[in-house]
Parts: C-alpha cells; structure tokens; sequence
C-alpha cells in the first residue's frame, strides 16, 4: 500500500541511488530522459537571439516565447491523458516530429520576414507540441519501481535532470552561437528532440511499462486525474512554488543591476542551481522521517525566512550564499510534489495528474515574471524578494492542505497498483 509517511528502516538508509541504477534498463531509460529534456533549457534563449537578429528588437521575440509558454501549459495535461489512453510510444512519436519541424521552420521563416502574427503561431505550435518527456519518465518510474525508497530517488533525479539544464543549457546556447549560429543551434535543437523522442517512444522497455491499463472509470471519465482530490490540492501549491523560484530569480537580476553588476546575474542565478544539485542529491539519498506533506510544508517554510531575510536588501555576497541555502530546497520540494501524488492517484491516471502539476508550475512561472517585473520597477528589487516571498507562503499553505491526502483519496476508484 502507498503512503504519506517517510520510510525509517535504518537499511532502507544505504545509496538509493546505486540501487536504483542497478535496476534493469534504468541507466537506459534515464539518459534518454536526460537527452530529451537538454532541449527544453535552450529553445526559448536561442528564440530569443534568433529573433531579435531578424527583426532588431525583442517585442517579437517576447511574443513568441509567451505563446510558446502559453500552448506548453495549456496542452501538457491532454497530451499526458492520451499517454495513459493510448500509451507513451505515439505521443511521443508524434509530438517529436511535429515540435522538430514546427522548431526548423521558426529560423527560416524570421529570416524570411514572416509576419509577427505567423511567428506567435509557429510559437504556440512549438508549445503545444514538446514532447511530455518529464511526465512520461515520472510515470514510467512510478510503474516501474514497487520499491517507495527507489522510487524517490528516481523522481529526485528527475528534479535533479530539470536543475541541470539551468546549467548546461545556456553554455550549450553560448557554444552554438559562438560556433554556428543562434539559428543553426535552433535546428540543432530539433535534431536533438526528434532523436531522443524517437529513441524513447521506440524502446521496447517503455512501452511495456507505460502500456495502457484496463479502461477504468478515472481513464474513461471526461475529467480524468481530476476526478482526484489530491490533484486538485497539489495544483495551487506546485503553481506557488514554482512562481517564488521564478521571482526569486528575477529579484537577483534586479539585485544585480542595482549594485551596476550585471554581469554578476548569472551567476547568482547559477549558484541557486548548484545548491539545488546538491539539495537533490541530499534528498533522495537517504530517506527523511515524517509525512511527506509536513516534509513539504517545511520546506516551503524554509523557503520563506530565507527569501525574507533576502529583501532586507543585502551585499551581492551574502546574496549569492542565500541564493545557495534556498536553491538547496528547490529539487526536494519538486520531488515530494510529484511524490504525494504519487502515493494517491490511481495508477491509471498517474501520468495525466503529474502533466496538470506541470502545469500549473508552468502556469506559476508565466505569472510571476509579470508580476516580480512589475514590483521591481514600482519598488526595487525589493519588490521582487517580497512577490517571491508572499508565492512561497502560498506554497506553504497550499502544502499543509495535503496533510487530509491520503490512500482514502482513491475510494470510488479501482486501485491498479495492486
């Protein structure tokens, strides 16, 4: 049976991790993920470049990737319906293609002078057709894995993969561009998504995993996975965090500016990555006792002081050691979002739940870059540090209400885990 609770088993407390990647086809699977997901921390920068080349500013450029946004948020829970409906080998066939061909055509045609009304659509096309990589993989563990120990240390990695590409993606875009172009690098890109969503929906261990289960009521119902309470619970609190590290990282910006550093951005920004990466890898190798919604409160709770103390307005130093304490709550907090869910949504409708908590991340993330933009110019940086700070205690909130998520959310439904 799934729980909320932690695992205290003193031998469940060895490298979760080795296990884990000593699972058959793991180390496979994993690395295709990876592949596959190095795209989605490069497309909008190299849209961006590509744009502003062809038409001399960034208006266009900020259109298109808002669209882009726009129809990734708003078709990742369908396309994550139909994997759990018709299995993950024609989803992510399909969408590899059409998001590889809609990704080649953007540079062409903004060299072309394509109107700006065409290039949003090409935009939106982009959005809506990315392959749900992230949602099929946590999926597929959660099938995969009966073991709850093995099966955190995989979802941590998958945080650990989305934190990786804070990182390499931008010194992938500075390679390309510096070598063959910010266009070419886009169609590098495109090459890359259709090998690695190719390579996934033809692996023959996927597909035997993530194949469709018996049409239960939770499959064939026109609300799906929100037909659980516990999907509707997680909603505001992944959107929530999601917008506090999106703000959190537009206040260092502006903190940077302000001190007539803004070369130093960056790598505050990076070094909130780097303490992720290590938070991560903290998180999933052992287990922590209690519940998992308490787990995530607190972790939340964390979140607040720090970005408090961080609207006091401090030197670039201490900002950059700050910026690191919270980065190092950033993978676990991910993690244990997908892992409540996890525990109680019907395995039938796991993938779709996770693509509505994507979602709404998506969702959190659109929102917050208006809003901290907005505080920052009417108050400073400051104002930034405090929108981040008032989404983390939403965070916080939302996250306590998952304390009433339990396996009695999945009465009324058949149980598929067995």
């Amino acid at each position: 049976m799934c729980r909320l609770t932690g695992i205290e088993s003193e031998s469940e407390n060895a490298s979760a991790y080795r296990d884990l990647f000593a699972e058959p086809g793991v180390r496979w699977l994993f690395g295709l993920g990876v592949l596959g997901r190095t795209p989605s921390g490069m497309i909008v920068l190299l849209i961006v470049l590509v744009l502003q080349q062809a038409t001399g500013g960034y208006t266009v450029a900020g259109q298109v990737g808002g669209a882009l946004a726009a129809g990734l948020a708003f078709l990742t829970p369908f396309r994550a319906r139909l994997v759990d409906r018709r299995g993950a080998r024609p989803v992510l066939i399909s969408s590899g293609i059409s998001h590889a061909l809609s990704l080649a055509l953007l540079w062409p045609l903004a060299e072309l002078g394509a109107p700006s009304p065409l290039l949003i659509v090409v935009g939106l096309v982009i959005g809506a057709t990315m392959p749900p990589t992230g949602v099929v993989m946590r999926s597929a563990w959660s099938r995969l894995l009966p073991d709850e120990r093995r099966r955190r240390a995989a979802f941590t990695a998958e945080s650990l993969a989305v934190q990786s590409t804070l990182l390499v993606g931008p010194l992938l875009v500075s390679a390309l561009t510096v070598t063959v172009g910010a266009g070419a690098g886009l169609l590098c890109c495109a090459v890359l998504t259709l090998v690695s969503s190719l390579a996934l929906g033809l692996s023959a261990r996927l597909t035997e995993v993530m194949r469709p289960g018996p049409q239960t009521a939770a499959v064939a119902h026109w609300a799906g996975a929100l037909r659980t309470r516990a999907v509707w619970l997680s909603l505001p609190g992944g959107f929530a965090l999601f917008a506090a590290i999106t703000a959190l990282e537009i206040a260092a910006t502006g903190e940077a500016v302000e001190a007539s550093a803004a070369w130093a951005a960056g790598w505050l920004i990076a070094g909130f990555a780097v303490g992720g990466l290590g938070g991560g890898l903290a998180w999933g190798w052992r287990a922590w006792p209690g519940r998992l919604p308490w787990q995530l409160a607190a972790m939340h709770a964390f979140f607040v002081v720090i970005v408090a103390v961080l609207a006091l307005r401090l030197p670039l130093p201490a900002v950059a050691a700050l910026l690191f304490v919270a980065g190092v709550m950033a993978p676990p907090a991910m993690t244990a979002q997908f892992s409540v869910l996890d525990a109680v949504v019907p395995r039938a409708v796991t993938t779709e739940a996770f693509g509505w908590l994507s979602s709404a991340r998506q969702a959190g993330s659109a929102a917050a870059a208006a809003v901290a933009g907005a505080a920052i110019d009417a108050l400073g940086p400051r104002g930034g540090w405090l929108v981040a700070m008032a989404a983390a205690v939403f965070a916080t909130v939302a996250s306590i209400g998952l304390l009433w998520t339990d396996d009695s959310a999945r009465e009324g439904s058949i149980d598929e885990r067995g």
